[in-house]
């Protein structure tokens, strides 16, 4: 027997798909891409499509985009903040899954090592949170938004290099930061991987400053994280892949001071309508983006010694 829990497939209520469906059609319509990841990068603690909702309804009701959002008790409790009045009716709508226990085919609840049955998600309701704007009560506590090279622009220390390649290391990469013209073809990077499909080495022409370097490697770890050979033999510039990887890379060195704000992303999202199939696909890689960003960026704060 098949149950209902291992059957039934996740459905995104039908006003939270048209908000996010509203909200990609106009990010390509502005083909700003890279201003749209610096907007949802500030959104903290969500998932990438309650950080759409989140951020879509924050510009909407002209906020600034932030991550002090929360549910009415949190508020409360962590910040010592109330709702103002009447904006309790005025929630931002996100999703949440509804867990059940995971059964087998004959029914039983199937456990965890520690005892804890797994849960499995069957659909998702729409949870109420409130900006800050809508409270009232203590400050807010400041975010600290300290870089760790905010003194940098176009130049790097070598010890970020150096995180990066012990990041690749640690993932059985071998790193080549010293390919030639002739040996990359045009190319400033390159992913190889191995016949069962994950990345093996990463080339990176010689010929470029640290800076551009660790954007290219950036770039070719986002490759190596998402994809496997096939993928990457068959994409191109214009390619949902191209995107991931391009994506990651500019969040990552968003992240560390890196100004890549001359890369456009133009000749990436060149659609003019929002499909079924280019929202679809926008909505799977903005997941992938940011754990992938998230992945890379606690790694190397590792290797740097950043708690």
């Amino acid at each position: 027997m098949t149950t209902a829990t291992q059957t039934k497939l996740l459905k995104v209520p039908d006003k939270a798909l048209e908000a996010l469906t509203n909200g990609i059609q106009s990010i390509l319509d502005s083909k700003d891409w890279g201003g749209f990841l610096n907007a949802i990068k500030q959104i903290h603690n969500y998932s990438f499509n309650n950080r759409l909702l989140i951020m879509f309804e924050q510009l909407k009701r002209g906020y600034s985009v932030s991550s002090f959002v929360a549910g009415k008790t949190k508020w409360n409790e962590k910040f010592n903040r109330q709702l103002k009045e009447g904006e309790f009716n005025k929630p931002i709508w996100i999703l949440a899954p509804v867990l059940v226990d995971k059964r087998d085919e004959n029914g039983n609840v199937i456990y965890k090592p520690d005892g804890e049955p797994f849960k499995v998600a069957i659909k998702f309701r729409g949870v109420r949170v409130y900006d800050q704007n809508q409270t009232h009560g203590d400050p807010i506590p400041e975010v600290n938004t300290e870089e760790i090279f905010t003194e940098l622009t176009d130049e790097v220390s070598v010890n970020l290099w150096d995180s990066f390649v012990k990041f690749a290391i640690q993932r059985n990469i071998v790193v080549n930061a010293q390919a030639s013209k002739e040996e990359m073809s045009g190319a400033y990077g390159r992913c190889w991987f191995q016949n069962e499909g994950r990345a093996s080495k990463i080339e990176i022409l010689d010929d470029m400053n640290l800076a551009t370097k660790v954007s290219v490697m950036a770039h070719e770890l986002a490759h190596a994280l998402l994809h496997n050979r096939d993928e990457y033999l068959e994409h191109d510039s214009s390619s949902i892949k191209e995107l991931e990887a391009e994506s990651v890379a500019y969040l990552v060195c968003s992240y560390y001071n890196i100004n890549l704000s001359n890369r456009s992303f133009q000749y990436i999202v060149h659609h003019n309508a929002a499909s079924d199939d280019v929202v679809a696909d926008l909505l799977r890689s903005g997941a992938r983006i940011i754990t992938a960003y998230e992945e890379i960026i606690n790694k190397v704060d590792g290797f740097l010694g950043v708690v």
